[in-house]
């Protein structure tokens, strides 16, 4: 029973705990500083390939370096474990000095490596490098305009409708070796978003050849990897097209029947010019000017800030008369008014043949003696001379009957 106890007052000593730990750590240095000294070799891959000098005889002769058989290499190194565990395949430059380069060639140079700062350059070697040698090629820059374009594969919310993408700017210029830049048709910029209203943002773009396939070029340059893209977004809104009407020969917009083709388009704007409009007008049609129907195609115009979102560039009008008849009178009594002051003025023509329009049952009442013709002659600047102006026909002692047409008598003025 006393040993136990002993036993257990011996494990629950803290000061006993203490030394154990002591000690465990001391071992542990011991093993880590003697092992840490120990000369290992290691092999690093995927150690970039760095050329020194390439700015330089890019902007100093227009050279640059293209057809590199590596990218990387792969490093085997000695040295001792503390060193070794320093090393990074981003860490360890591998070099190749381009910068005494002054012409176009072909050319093959072997690799300098250098060991980052912290590392013991006395206590590491270089063994290998897996290639040994790289080779690339030197060839003269070349550059062109290409234009930027956008493209939006997003989705527009309901009512709305996306406009052409604007890109800012609308070219850039690309330099390179020509193998690669004339491979490259145009850039652009995609855009994937979800979108309800105008949106604007800086974008990278992508270069294409001209089947529109992407491209990864290795040596291009660009003027610019930034543009500023907008991707305009407007309301829209369906809108019936119509015709003004101008009563005339007894009928009134309610003796027409008036079709449109179409009859409505789809437009887009700004919400608030929107709320404005609730029809197009794409005319105005006198009805004195046809007898019982008329056909004409008007185009659809719209102000600059609304868009024609359905694209119909024009509309066929069809106009008919209803419940109205015509009858043709012989009126002779044809007189002139707004005569110049001290001319003569004779009416020439004695009699015209004029086409009224209204009820039936008015028209039969009317007598040729009910109608008149009056000849304006306010707009007749000559003093003298044979003139053949407008004449306006009045009837009188009825009403909702009108004279149908155009219709002129001669004068002479002396």
């Amino acid at each position: 029973m006393d040993n136990n106890v002993n036993k257990s007052k011996i494990w629950d000593n803290k000061v006993l705990w203490i030394i154990i730990s002591i000690l465990s750590s001391i071992l542990l240095w011991v093993y880590v500083t003697s092992t840490q000294g120990d000369i290992i070799e290691v092999r690093i891959n995927d150690v970039p390939v760095v050329f020194l000098g390439e700015d330089n005889i890019r902007e100093k002769d227009g050279l640059i370096i293209t057809d590199i058989s590596s990218e990387t290499v792969t490093v085997t190194v000695r040295g001792t474990r503390r060193d070794i565990a320093k090393l990074t395949p981003t860490n360890i430059v591998s070099s190749i000095d381009v910068s005494k380069i002054a012409a176009a060639g072909q050319h093959t140079s072997s690799l300098d490596i250098k060991f980052p700062q912290g590392a013991d350059s006395s206590t590491m070697s270089v063994l290998s490098t897996s290639p040994s040698t790289i080779s690339f090629s030197v060839v003269k820059e070349n550059s062109k305009t290409i234009e930027l374009r956008g493209e939006f594969i997003g989705k527009v919310a309901e009512g709305f409708v996306v406009g052409d993408v604007v890109v800012d700017p609308s070219a850039v210029i690309i330099s390179g070796p020509k193998s690669e830049i004339s491979n490259v048709s145009y850039g652009k910029v995609v855009i994937d978003r979800n979108v309800d209203k105008t949106i604007s943002f800086d974008s990278d773009y992508v270069l294409c050849d001209a089947d529109g396939n992407e491209l990864e070029p290795r040596e291009i340059e660009l003027e610019t990897e930034i543009v500023n893209v907008t991707l305009p977004v407007s309301a829209t809104k369906e809108v019936p097209l119509t015709v003004d009407l101008i009563d005339g020969g007894g009928a009134t917009s309610e003796n027409v029947k008036v079709t449109c083709v179409p009859d409505t388009i789809t437009i887009a704007g700004d919400t608030e010019i929107l709320d404005g409009i609730d029809k197009i007008s794409l005319g105005t049609v006198d009805l004195s000017s046809f007898i019982s129907s008329f056909e004409e195609t008007f185009p659809i115009v719209l102000d600059k800030d609304i868009a024609n979102v359905t694209g119909q560039a024009e509309a066929k009008v069809t106009i008919r008369i209803i419940g109205l008849a015509t009858r043709k009178f012989n009126v002779t009594n044809i007189s002139h008014i707004n005569a110049k002051e001290g001319r003569k003025v004779e009416v020439v023509t004695e009699s015209l043949i004029v086409t009224l329009r209204g009820e039936e049952d008015v028209l039969k009442k009317i007598q040729d003696n009910n109608i008149r013709a009056v000849v304006d002659l306010a707009d007749i600047t000559a003093n003298t001379g044979e003139f053949q102006p407008a004449a306006k026909i009045y009837v009188d002692g009825f009403t909702g009957v009108g004279a149908v047409g155009e219709y002129k008598a001669y004068v002479n003025i002396t």
